[in-house]
């Protein structure tokens, strides 16, 4: 094996640390999931103002 010279191994270490990481996905995750708790909260809001849920007799 070959070793790189320490110059260049530092051009790839600052290349490696400036890229951002990815976001996307996590945002639109968490955006699902508040959308989703919102409307749970919702739907637990209602069945508590109508008494809960009821038997079928």
């Amino acid at each position: 094996m070959t070793e790189q010279p320490v110059t260049e191994q530092r051009e790839e270490a600052e290349e490696h640390e400036n890229h951002e990481l990815p976001r996307g996905a996590l945002l639109i995750t968490l955006t699902y999931l508040a959308i989703l708790a919102g409307l749970w909260i919702q739907v637990y809001l209602q069945l508590l103002a109508n008494g809960g849920v009821r038997g079928g007799q």
